[in-house]
């Protein structure tokens, strides 16, 4: 990699020889890994001026060995750095040393919706309404700031410590296209540096580069040539609220779909007529007609954000 690439041109020159662990010398006494991911881990850590808890996901600068990597982890400084929302994780500040590149960012103690899902087999209805209606909160305001996130997954929601959801992840989120770009794929640039306060722009705005996790990702994004960021965080939102509600993802732990685990095939079944989405027994007629309108594989017929929020199930929420 280029030995110029830094966040910050102006960084501290800490070296393994005047440190006893990363980060220390900035402020943070590092603590257990929390998680790993592509380039490196995500550590609890202490701020020692505070005592307070924060967790740090560090990024080792070796394996930012390219442009594309580099703009990545831009993207989300520059996004996290721009948006302040209470179901959104917070970042608090970019540390940097000649190896790593580390993003103090909001701890969430209760851990990952997902796990809390496994433990609880699903959530009751009224738990389930009242984590959605966060999600698609926050969700919401992202889109209204012309940004989507791309990878809305179980695994990157976590909880609070009052059990409130917190959206995590924003390595492959990125900003709308200009409006100039209408119709056209848009390139993966890197994250302009201001967000535009706008409004949304219209739909037909596409993407092109294919992101999240397949069992997430709006069929779109892998038959099409081009997609709408917002409608296919939508659709991710419908599958992440099916599994609140069911204990399972809709399509690939189906039981009727014996071929789960083939991506290829896993989007046949779902482009198939008519969508077989089966919904668990217990579920009410107002869950179920959310959950339809939301999992509609064409996205100009799947319900906008704005209809999911006014969806009669969310009223109390």
């Amino acid at each position: 990699m280029s030995a110029s690439f830094s966040i910050n041109p102006n960084r501290p020159l800490v070296t393994p020889q005047n440190r006893r662990q990363p980060f220390e010398e900035l402020g943070y006494e590092l603590r257990e890994t929390l998680g790993e991911g592509e380039f490196g881990k995500v550590k609890l850590a202490i701020h020692k001026a505070t005592g307070n808890k924060v967790a740090i996901k560090v990024f080792k600068r070796a394996r930012l060995d390219d442009a594309e990597k580099q703009n990545k982890l831009r993207r989300e400084i520059a996004i996290l750095s721009a948006v302040i929302h209470k179901s959104i994780v917070r970042l608090f500040e970019v540390l940097e040393t000649d190896e790593l590149v580390g993003l103090v960012i909001e701890y969430a103690s209760g851990g990952e919706l997902f796990d809390y899902i496994l433990n609880n087999k699903y959530l009751s209805e009224d738990e389930a309404g009242r984590l959605f209606a966060q999600l698609i909160d926050g969700v919401n305001y992202l889109h209204q700031k012309c940004v989507v996130h791309r990878d809305l997954k179980l695994e990157n929601l976590l909880l609070s410590e009052s059990k409130n959801l917190v959206i995590i992840d924003f390595g492959f989120a990125n900003q709308f296209p200009d409006p100039s770009t209408l119709a056209t794929p848009a390139p993966e640039a890197p994250f302009s540096d201001p967000l535009r306060a706008q409004s949304i722009p219209d739909r037909h705005f596409l993407m092109a580069t294919s992101c999240g996790s397949p069992c997430y990702a709006a069929p779109e994004l892998v038959v099409a040539d081009g997609y709408v960021g917002t409608c296919a965080d939508v659709w991710s939102c419908g599958v992440i609220l099916f599994a609140m509600l069911a204990g399972y993802l809709p399509f690939d732990d189906d039981p009727e779909n014996p071929h789960g685990d083939n991506i290829t095939l896993l989007y046949k079944y779902i482009l198939s007529e008519p969508t077989p989405l089966h919904m668990p027994p217990h579920l009410s007629a107002d869950a179920q007609d959310l959950l339809r309108s939301m999992l509609v594989p064409d996205p100009d017929r799947r319900a906008t954000m704005k209809e999911v929020m006014e969806h009669k199930w969310l009223a109390a929420y």
